[in-house]
């Protein structure tokens, strides 16, 4: 059973991708009590199953499955085009080697879940469902690193996302993703300082 900060947390999350059904909030709830109960090992697999308990229902064809086609997002002042397919999984696989927000750095463990996640998205390793699985991800290393679970509220959504127009590397080198760079919506994104 999730408390009540865990439900507004999963509540908020759906809403800010406007996904307001009882399905979504079930398989939202199966997908972060998965999580937490696993959050010690973070692995492809383990996101790939916290994808699939959420969107099994929404979108059994794509739940657990790495995408292998282009795709774009929206949200900002244009559409922009993610990460091409054929680099998704290494990306993927840095990613997760850098997961454990708790280690030793000059950033501390709440910048670096945010970092973290923001380079989560711009990878966006799913069909759909990326942003939502992205957030329990952020909680997962919250809670790993001892940190309140973060609430970003449907409203603040586009404060929220103003976190990924803002230059990822300067605070948190730990999450500085060169690669990722250059073809996270087919142009060079981040500014170098």
């Amino acid at each position: 059973m999730i408390n009540k900060i865990e439900k507004e947390f999963l509540q908020n999350s759906n809403w800010i991708e406007s996904e307001y059904s009882n399905i979504a909030m079930e398989d939202s709830i199966k997908a972060w009590d998965y999580a937490k109960k696993n959050k010690q090992n973070i692995t492809i697999d383990y996101i790939k199953e916290i994808h699939k308990k959420l969107m099994i229902r929404l979108n059994p064809k794509i739940a657990g499955k790495i995408r292998n086609c282009r795709i774009y997002v929206g949200g900002f002042s244009e559409y922009k085009e993610c990460l091409k397919p054929k680099y998704v999984t290494k990306k993927l696989e840095e990613w997760v080697k850098n997961s454990n927000i708790k280690e030793e750095s000059e950033c501390p463990p709440s910048e670096r879940a945010k970092k973290a996640h923001i380079v989560f998205e711009n990878i966006h390793p799913f069909k759909d469902g990326n942003g939502r699985l992205g957030r329990i991800l952020m909680n997962v290393q919250r809670l790993n690193a001892e940190l309140p679970l973060l609430v970003i509220y449907e409203k603040e959504k586009q404060d929220y996302y103003k976190w990924f127009e803002q230059d990822t590397n300067n605070k948190c080198k730990d999450f500085r993703d060169p690669l990722a760079d250059l073809f996270v919506y087919g142009v060079q994104r981040w500014k170098e300082k």
